[in-house]
């Protein structure tokens, strides 16, 4: 019996990924040979995508340029099934995301420049937030501007998932922690959030801040997940790594999706860990291999 789709919300940035991966350990101040490669990313756009392989219905709500990418956003988001009729299209220049990968494909370094995102301010959050309401749940990552993030933890009548995206950027969502039915962060992020060096007891210092559920990635050792009393540890599944790029993304959506599907915790870290594992031995942060996953979570 087929399960109807979910309709999930993710409200996060776009940028153009321009990657590096060296053929040759990476030496920092030095050049390395490599190959580089050009896609769009961005931890919202990623989270979209995924969730629309994963089963659900996915809309997308960011600002966008109007530049030579264009199109190419527009043929992406029909070919991945995601909705971007909640955007709002700006002339200028799209966010742009420059990384190097060492040859194992783990990321060296990055930059960031994500000045469009400035563009998503408390008006447009509430515009969108009809729409967003009437998903079975919500996504949110922490390049939004604090106005956004917080006019959207007023607004939204379903449950949201945040992704830290970085130990930099995290600590905006401190607010709207009491808000959040799901939080995903690593190691580092957590840290930045609750000044607490041990994973599970910053997971615990989070719980305590309010959040219901909260996901803790230990990189190759799987994650930490938390709810209430209850403090899990789901391994990871061992697979040959091809490139760990987007695997936190990933993760982020597959708990999105077990959230809107109303899933359990146990089974929402299961379905985690499977989307990550599946990730990460593709290249790419983003893999079309998901939607044999996308077909089990579709069954009733």
């Amino acid at each position: 019996m087929k399960r109807e789709k979910r309709k999930v919300a993710v409200i996060g940035a776009l940028n153009i990924d321009i990657g590096g991966r060296g053929s040759a350990p990476f030496t920092p101040g030095d050049s390395i040979p490599g190959r580089v490669s050009m896609s769009l990313g961005g931890v919202g756009w990623n989270i979209a995508r995924d969730c629309a392989l994963l089963g659900a219905e996915a809309a997308f709500f960011a600002p966008l340029g109007r530049d030579e990418h264009e199109a190419a956003i527009r043929e992406e988001a029909e070919r991945f099934a995601v909705r971007l009729d909640g955007c709002r299209w700006m002339d200028g220049p799209n966010n742009r995301y420059l990384y190097i990968c060492d040859q194992r494909g783990d990321m060296a370094a990055a930059v960031n420049d994500m000045r469009l995102c400035a563009a998503l301010d408390g008006d447009y959050i509430r515009a969108i937030a009809p729409a967003v309401n009437g998903c079975a749940a919500a996504a949110v990552d922490a390049n939004l501007p604090e106005e956004a993030l917080t006019a959207l933890a007023e607004l939204a009548a379903v449950p949201l998932t945040a992704d830290c995206v970085s130990a930099v950027k995290c600590p905006k969502l401190r607010p709207i922690l009491p808000r959040l039915h799901t939080l995903k962060a690593n190691r580092m992020e957590a840290r930045a959030l609750t000044g607490l060096a041990g994973p599970e007891a910053a997971l615990r210092a989070l719980l305590r801040a309010g959040v219901r559920r909260v996901v803790v990635s230990l990189g190759a050792e799987g994650f930490l997940c938390g709810e209430g009393d209850r403090l899990l540890h789901q391994p990871a599944f061992p697979v040959p790594m091809r490139d760990a790029t987007g695997a936190g993304d990933c993760l982020t959506a597959a708990l999105t999706v077990g959230l809107a599907m109303g899933l359990p915790l146990e089974e929402c870290a299961a379905l985690g860990a499977k989307a990550a594992a599946v990730t990460v031995s593709h290249p790419g942060a983003v893999t079309e291999a998901l939607r044999e996953l996308g077909a089990v979570t579709d069954e009733g």
